[in-house]
């Protein structure tokens, strides 16, 4: 994986949405905000179903938007989680991020991102929750207890000093992702978080602001964490004990 690979170009970014209005507009509006035109190259907006009220939404905003740069996408999995296997294949740029649009996932972040990437756009980087430099506002104790239990497992596993390896907020370089045979719509985002890890890609995180969400229902409830920690320690083990050659595509390692 020491290969050469392109420069930081442009950004796609992903927004995923179910019943957000208000924070899924100022989610798009701060994105702008910390993106220059050049470095992005469209904001995804990506809705559960036609009837859900972040189309609606989305709808206004690609309407009021002048530069054609703010899209929408009905995602074909009612799954959230399965649903993020589709997106990659719509990235026309060399980066990508996917995040939220609750401002769970600070929208602040993408200038650092860029940033980042400029620098060193062979690695991954993260926003971390958990680095002392970030600020935590209303995250229950419960789950920064499991979060923090389940990074520390990932860390031991993989050898690695990361932090929150559990958090999916990252900037991607695409042809990264493109080395790693990602097979299982059922797993992929823990298998996005993971994979890189084991075949070597260097991983970087920064500190961040997370704040819970004010607007609508959160889908994140006890059972979904429950559900998310055990598929991901399942296929943390899974993944460590894997071949590397066996998590590459073949016309990428021969």
């Amino acid at each position: 994986m020491s290969e050469n690979i392109l420069r930081f170009e442009s950004l796609t970014i992903f927004v995923l949405t179910i019943n957000e209005t208000e924070l899924l507009r100022k989610t798009v509006e701060e994105i702008r905000k910390n993106c220059c035109d050049v470095d992005l190259k469209k904001i995804v907006i990506v809705a559960k179903s036609k009837n859900c009220l972040g189309y609606f939404e989305a709808k206004k905003l690609i309407d009021e938007s002048t530069d054609r740069k703010v899209e929408l996408y009905i995602q074909r999995e009612n799954d959230s989680l399965k649903c993020i296997y589709e997106l990659p294949s719509l990235v026309e740029s060399s980066h990508f991020v996917i995040m939220g649009a609750d401002m769970e996932t600070n929208p602040d972040n993408i200038s650092a991102f860029i940033e980042k990437a400029k620098a060193h756009p062979e690695r991954i980087i993260c926003a971390s929750k958990w680095l002392s430099e970030s600020t935590i506002e209303g995250y229950g104790i419960i789950h920064e207890i499991g979060s923090r239990a389940m990074n520390k497992f990932v860390a031991l596993l993989f050898n690695t000093k990361a932090k929150d390896v559990f958090s999916a907020y990252q900037i991607y370089p695409l042809c990264v992702y493109k080395k790693i045979k990602f097979d299982r719509p059922s797993t992929f985002i823990h298998e996005y978080t993971l994979k890189p890890l084991r075949v070597g890609i260097e991983y970087e995180e920064i500190p961040t602001t997370y704040k819970k969400r004010t607007d609508g229902k959160s889908s994140v409830n006890v059972l979904f964490m429950l559900r998310l920690a055990i598929g991901f320690c399942t296929t943390a083990l899974r993944i460590r004990f894997t071949p590397k050659r066996y998590l590459l595509n073949e016309e990428k390692h021969r």
